[in-house]
């Protein structure tokens, strides 16, 4: 399973020039699998998508009587995107600050199909 989720992420990744990396995440933080460059700390990622997930889920059941599908954070450099896979994982995008983000929320989409039925 951690291999086909490594690739549907590789995919991902060379789907857009725009994406800088990814990866698959418990709700506790735990990285199931990763296409991160190097230089990107995979835990670190696993930890700030899980409290990102934590105040998203909290927003969407609270403010909004609703489940929590998809919170991003935009600065300068770039945006990451946390969309919900479920109740217990989220693919985390990382995406350049120029990005065509209707586009790379496509291959999204499209990734999170995928991926939602392996997992």
């Amino acid at each position: 399973m951690a291999n086909r989720v490594r690739e549907i992420l590789s995919e991902l990744k060379t789907s857009s020039s725009d994406i800088i990396g990814g990866a698959v995440v418990q709700v506790d933080g735990l990285v199931v699998a990763s296409s991160l460059p190097r230089k990107i700390d995979e835990d670190l990622v696993g930890g700030m998508s899980a409290s990102m997930l934590g105040v998203g889920e909290r927003i969407s059941s609270e403010l909004m009587m609703s489940e929590m599908k998809q919170v991003y954070v935009r600065s300068p450099d770039g945006v990451v995107i946390v969309n919900a896979l479920g109740l217990e994982q989220a693919l985390v995008m990382l995406v350049s600050h120029d990005a065509k983000l209707g586009l790379v929320l496509l291959e999204m989409k499209r990734a999170v199909e995928k991926l939602t039925q392996i997992l």
